[in-house]
């Protein structure tokens, strides 16, 4: 709906999907990108928060979630109506982030009206819905010819023995149709009641599944009969989505995503924050739990901004040796402040370390002359050699500060234009999930590792680590590491962020196989 409003400002009322990231819709992507204010519920999870902050870093968010009435995190619906209303004057773009799909039992056709009355302009997008996603991460069809043609879906929070209760329990068969629940957990006791009490076969299956599509989802398969001591057991509350019906049957054959070889585990990524998602998103995708953990950051290397000794001479190097995006990045930041372009580079040829670099190189369309097969500096070295003499060869290699006097080579001039920024704390969550228990350390860098390792040291972390795997890139990180922390459980093969990956699920997959035997 589009109105005149005074501002000419819109909300933008988003389903954000059940949880995982890959659910969330390219529609809602795009206006997470573009939004000015973000004003979330507590059903959208921890990693769409950080998706948004990492394609929009200068998006606000606003907690406006319920909680079930939790005091001091709950907004009524006036309160949540109110404020669309106040950012609406403040803000040009504003989402309105739910959980699951705004209209579907997410109050979503609510929030509109009171915006169509206020005159501000809206738009609603849809999102992915619990209600399907959810069963099916856990291997649950809701339909199957053999089991059931339909299925029944209540919002349960309403008490099933009042008897001004709008729902009509009598009308569901168990044995014809499924029944889906949500926020159906407080009330499940009183629910089963009255179900048996219609006379629905006690040792009907029952799934409660909470968190599901995140690698917090828990399944628990039960029925009627028992379903309240063994939710209790497993101390299930929500979210939670409640599947009552024969095809809870099939999960047995059908459980493909807490199966994933890396579901559940935790890995600490101890890279810059800019550089941390894309690999953490990956993770998410094989059922993992990463835990970002930015001990690092770059910034650009004031000092050498105006080198006129080597801005003034971009012509005179035969060969330019990139070996991180971030050496990309930084380089043409430096030739932007000069006020020349990719046209510095016309008469040097190019080298690249890694598909990454690559790829930032293609960004200001510079094609790569040479990748080397293997990803260290050392390996381009001896790769370029093998394939053209470097002899009198002039070679400018843009890097960090702290290489500086590592990689020494006659007729490379080694310019360091930008710098690491080391933490001095980490924060207060991560310590606590360190203590909680951490299944991988991964360490991209020799500097990582050396800055993990003090406030490893600083905060007390050493007994808690030691159950903990490392996994490093690099033949260098892994020296370190090994000096660091007597060990290195996995190595990435090759030196990249698919490798490592492969090689930390390849881990995993030979623990499994060698338990099963």
């Amino acid at each position: 709906m589009l109105g005149n409003t005074q501002n000419n400002s819109i909300v933008y009322i988003t389903g954000a999907g059940p949880g995982a990231p890959g659910l969330l819709t390219l529609k809602a992507k795009e206006i997470i990108k573009k939004a000015d204010v973000i004003a979330y519920d507590n059903l959208v999870s921890k990693e769409i928060l950080e998706l948004a902050l990492f394609e929009n870093q200068k998006v606000k968010l606003i907690y406006v979630g319920k909680l079930g009435g939790e005091p001091g995190r709950s907004f009524t619906q006036d309160q949540v109506n109110n404020l669309l209303l106040e950012l609406s004057k403040d803000y040009k773009i504003i989402c309105r982030l739910k959980g699951g799909d705004p209209n579907v039992f997410g109050r979503g056709g609510e929030e509109a009206i009171f915006l169509k009355e206020n005159n501000i302009n809206f738009e609603i997008i849809p999102g992915v819905s619990s209600i399907t996603a959810v069963p099916a991460y856990a291997g649950i069809p809701l339909t199957h010819r053999e089991v059931s043609s339909s299925f029944t879906v209540l919002t349960a929070h309403e008490d099933p023995g009042d008897e001004t209760s709008s729902i009509q329990w009598e009308n569901f068969d168990a044995k014809k149709s499924t029944l889906v629940l949500l926020m159906g957990v407080k009330y499940l006791p009183k629910i089963i009641e009255k179900l048996i009490n219609l006379r629905r076969a006690k040792d009907t299956p029952l799934a409660v599944i909470y968190w599901g599509t995140t690698s917090k989802q828990t399944t628990i398969i039960t029925k009627l009969s028992t379903a309240i001591r063994d939710i209790e057991k497993h101390s299930i509350k929500a979210p939670s989505v409640i599947i009552i019906g024969e095809v809870v049957n099939y999960r047995e054959i059908l459980n493909w995503f807490e199966t994933k070889t890396l579901f559940g585990k935790k890995i600490l990524i101890t890279r810059a924050k800019e550089q941390s998602f894309s690999f953490a998103l990956k993770l998410i995708e094989l059922g993992a739990s990463p835990v970002n953990c930015p001990i690092i950051s770059y910034q650009i290397n004031e000092k050498e901004i105006y080198n006129k000794n080597i801005i003034n001479n971009f012509s005179s190097f035969d060969w330019v040796f990139f070996t991180s995006q971030n050496a990309v990045k930084f380089f043409f930041e430096i030739i932007e402040k000069n006020c020349y372009d990719s046209r510095v580079l016309f008469k040097s040829q190019v080298a690249a370390v890694g598909y990454k670099t690559k790829l930032e190189l293609e960004k200001y369309n510079i094609k790569a002359d040479f990748i080397p097969k293997r990803f260290s500096f050392k390996d381009l070295i001896e790769e370029l050699g093998e394939r053209t003499s470097l002899k009198d060869k002039k070679i400018l290699y843009p890097t960090q500060t702290e290489i500086i006097n590592i990689l020494p080579l006659q007729g490379m001039t080694t310019w360091p234009i930008y710098k690491p920024i080391f933490t001095n704390e980490l924060d207060k969550e991560i310590i606590n999930q360190i203590k909680e228990g951490i299944d991988v350390i991964t360490l991209f860098s020799s500097n990582t590792a050396s800055h993990f390792a003090k406030l490893a040291e600083k905060h007390n972390l050493n007994e808690y680590l030691k159950k903990s795997l490392i996994a490093t890139i690099g033949d260098e990180t892994s020296k370190i590491a090994k000096e660091l922390f007597g060990r290195v459980d996995i190595l990435a093969e090759p030196f990249t962020e698919e490798g490592l990956i492969n090689s930390i699920e390849g881990y995993f997959s030979d623990v499994e196989q060698a338990v099963s035997l």
